[in-house]
Parts: C-alpha cells; sequence; structure tokens
C-alpha cells in the first residue's frame, strides 16, 4: 500500500488488484512497486487520494473487475471493445506488441498474414493479457487453429521459448525483458528478436476504472488526473527508472 497522506478529495481508499508484471507492477514480500504503482501513487498524492494493492494473480484482477465488481480499477490494462462495454477506460500510454522470438529461428513473419500462414509455428500467450482488438482477432485465429498455449506468467513464456516448446509470443517488449531481468535466469544480450508485426498496431494501455463501485465524482477526478499525469512527462520518467532508455524508445509512445 502507498504510505499515509492526504486522501480528502476521493471519498474511501481504492482498491488497486495488484498482479505481477515484470517492472510494471512489482511485488517482494507483498510490497508493491513498479511503474504503474509508483506513479499512481504519484497521481494519487496530486489527487488527494490512496489506493490499496492486493496482490494476486492477473486473471483474478481481471475477474473482480469485470465480473464481481470486487475492485475498483485494473491498471495496467489494455483497450478493447469487450471491456468498454464493463468499465471506463483511461488511456495513458501506447506499448508496441511484437512478435517475440529465439534469435536464431529464420524467416521470421514481419506481419499478421504471413503470421498465420506459417501453420508449424505455436505460441505462448500469458491468459488474460489483451492488446486490442486486432491482438484479439488474431488469437481467436490461432486458438481455432489450435496454436496457442496459453500460461499464467511471463517468466513461464520465456522458459518454452528457451527449451522449443513454443516458437514465438506476441508481448511488449518491456514486459518480457523485466520479467526475465526479474527471473535467475536473466536475459542475455541478443537472445530474442522483436519484430514489429504489420497488421498490429501499437496497444492503447492505461486503466480501466469500475462505474459499478465508484462514486462519479471519484471516477471523474481519478480519470482527469491520470489523464493529466500522463502528459506531463511524469509517467515516462517511471518507465525510464526501470527500463534502459533504448527499451523505453522502442517500445513506448505518448497517448
Amino acid at each position: 500500500m502507498c504510505s499515509a497522506s492526504a486522501w480528502a478529495d476521493c471519498s474511501r481508499v481504492i482498491v488497486v488488484p495488484a498482479a505481477p508484471t515484470g517492472f510494471n507492477v512489482k511485488v517482494v514480500d507483498d510490497l508493491v512497486t513498479g511503474v504503474y504503482p509508483d506513479w499512481l501513487r504519484d497521481v494519487g498524492r496530486r489527487a488527494g487520494c490512496q489506493f490499496q494493492f492486493p496482490v494476486m494473480p492477473r486473471a483474478r484482477a481481471d475477474s473482480m473487475l469485470f465480473v464481481s465488481n470486487q475492485s475498483d480499477m485494473l491498471l495496467p490494462a489494455s483497450q478493447n471493445a469487450e471491456r468498454d462495454q464493463k468499465a471506463q477506460f483511461v488511456h495513458v500510454v501506447n506499448l508496441t506488441p511484437s512478435l517475440i522470438t529465439l534469435h536464431g529461428l529464420p524467416n521470421v513473419p514481419r506481419d499478421v498474414r504471413a503470421l498465420l500462414g506459417r501453420t508449424n509455428m505455436r505460441a505462448a500467450l500469458v491468459r488474460s493479457y489483451s492488446w486490442g482488438d486486432e491482438y484479439e482477432a488474431l488469437v481467436r485465429e490461432l486458438m481455432a487453429e489450435n496454436r496457442v498455449d496459453f500460461v499464467n506468467d511471463l517468466e513461464t513464456i520465456g522458459r518454452m521459448l528457451r527449451i522449443g516448446r513454443v516458437d514465438f509470443t506476441i508481448l511488449p517488449p518491456t514486459l518480457l525483458y523485466s520479467a526475465l531481468q526479474i527471473a535467475s535466469a536473466g536475459i542475455q544480450t541478443g537472445e530474442f528478436r522483436y519484430t514489429a508485426l504489420a497488421g498490429l498496431p501499437r496497444s492503447k494501455v492505461g486503466a480501466y476504472l469500475s462505474r459499478q463501485t465508484l462514486s462519479t465524482t471519484d471516477l471523474d477526478l481519478l480519470s482527469s488526473q491520470m489523464l493529466k499525469t500522463s502528459k506531463d512527462g511524469s509517467l515516462r520518467a517511471y518507465f525510464e527508472k526501470y527500463y534502459p532508455q533504448d527499451v523505453v524508445a522502442a517500445d513506448i509512445s505518448p497517448n
């Protein structure tokens, strides 16, 4: 949880489930840090709000906001049409979902159609992750061909790629980079290839705020302050705190 601060401008403490996601959301002995929790605490100091970060798997965090209405915010989250029906999206940054393979894999596809045509290539994807409507359409086609293994965490993705269990994943490079840096195995320079896929645009990433659990006043306050601080450079500064600048430059662009 964040340290005590004035939060009279919010009607109550805001519940934001924290699922470990590389350097974006770090959990060490139940202490939640990382790009987004650190930035959200900054938002809270400016807005007069306090947050709780209960730790849980990503799939449960997703369900608590969109299904059971037991939380107030999902962060980070990418925008898609289905989620927009259930909660209010606040767009704070763009990420670049890339085709990630071992560096030595030959003839890497460079667009979605070519990837679908390579029927011998199998994917590992993190359950409940979404990178927009085009990504969802691609996943549905891969599922229809039985070419996907769904897993619960990013470290498993790296392990499956390394042992040849699968051929590729689709993620923003910052996510896999951070997950494998945190893991004991680390990551070797040049170990993976990051290929931008034509037909898969940048993903709008931000927070989904619950219309069921948040008052209109709290919802408006949080969304306006998050948008304001996403545009003043402070969010990018938190990315640069945790990632090398070249990785940030390759993946991150402002909204």
